[in-house]
């Protein structure tokens, strides 16, 4: 892959079915993040994310959902809003309740990869109303920095996610 090959994933959408979804075969990258749906229901939204380097820079909050973050691979320093500090390593998770303010930063040793599954009780109906990520409109409009600007996911204040996203050319996670 090049620079300029795209790499979308359709959520596959959960509503009267179960819903499958596979991490095999992820493009790693050089520079930039990707963030991509693997699946979403009414109320439960999966999708997967790749730093290169930075992270989710500015402390934020997820006013509408609870979320949930598995590192599959690298590392991940989170800084909570009360002051708190973790790292996240592989095979590791962070659980974020909504409202709690979090930035994190990828150690750039290799691209931090995660699983984020996010989930929050609405007050719309049905998925006809998704952002790229598969995630509910509604409930992204709830995110806000922690100077209650609302959060707006290519704004350059998000660090690495403003950047131009080039692939490593060869790399994936979790090849077949």
């Amino acid at each position: 892959m090049d620079d300029a090959t795209p790499f979308k994933r359709l959520p596959n959408v959960a509503i009267d079915k179960a819903a499958l979804f596979s991490m095999r075969n992820l493009p790693l990258l050089e520079q930039g993040t990707s963030y991509d749906p693997l699946a979403t229901a009414e109320n439960l939204w999966v999708n997967i994310k790749v730093y290169a380097s930075g992270g989710e820079n500015a402390l934020h909050s997820h006013g509408g959902e609870d979320h949930s973050f598995i590192v599959l691979q690298g590392k991940a320093n989170f800084t909570f809003g009360d002051g708190s500090l973790a790292t996240v390593g592989k095979f590791e998770g962070v659980m974020i309740p909504k409202n709690v303010q979090y930035r994190f930063e990828a150690d750039e040793t290799e691209n931090l990869v995660m699983l984020r599954v996010g989930g929050g009780v609405r007050a719309a109906k049905g998925l006809d109303d998704l952002t790229s990520f598969g995630t509910p409109k509604d409930i992204g409009k709830l995110t806000t920095f922690a100077d209650g600007s609302t959060k707006i996911g290519n704004a350059p204040i998000n660090g690495e996610s403003s950047k131009k996203r080039i692939y490593a050319k060869g790399k994936f996670f979790a090849p077949d």
